[in-house]
């Protein structure tokens, strides 16, 4: 099997599409991690889904899954 540009452009949007989703996985993670309670983590779950796209979204998500 010969290796084209277009199987190369192919794993390259299967990469940015998977990291792309552990990035919006990672405050949900990291809330898991430091054993956060099941409401708390699915609020900042759902905060990551909704407000994740805007960045400043996202960074509220990550520092509320990470404060103690």
């Amino acid at each position: 099997m010969r290796v084209t540009a277009e199987h190369i452009l192919i794993i390259k949007y299967i990469v940015a599409v998977i990291a792309l989703v552990a990035i919006i996985f990672a405050p949900a993670y990291l809330a898991a991690k430091n054993d956060k309670g099941k409401a708390d983590a699915m609020r900042i779950r759902v905060a990551s889904w909704v407000f994740g796209w805007t960045g400043i979204g996202w960074l509220l998500a990550l520092f509320w899954a990470v404060k103690k």
